[in-house]
């Protein structure tokens, strides 16, 4: 087996350390919808101003594409504007 490329050295960083950033991201999109289904409004409008936060920054280092940042952030103020009808 030959001995691992630069590339592949630098490629494996990356993915190590973008997979922190990810599953952060996706920690925060979850803790934001079940703070929506518990009712707690106040938290979830904390955690999407947070969220926007780290969305834009991770869309800034090309950790993930800026659509997918936007369409994140679009859904979470969509969902917030819903339950402040509700109540």
């Amino acid at each position: 087996m030959p001995a691992p490329s630069k590339r592949d050295k630098q490629a494996l960083r990356k993915y190590t350390l973008n997979r922190g950033v990810r599953t952060r991201l996706r920690n925060l999109s979850k803790d934001f919808y079940k703070a929506i289904d518990a009712g707690d409004y106040e938290r979830a409008e904390k955690i999407r101003n947070d969220s926007q936060k780290q969305f834009s920054r991770a869309a800034n280092k090309g950790i993930i594409h800026h659509n997918r940042a936007d369409r994140s952030i679009s859904r979470f103020d969509k969902a917030l504007a819903g339950t402040k009808g509700e109540s």
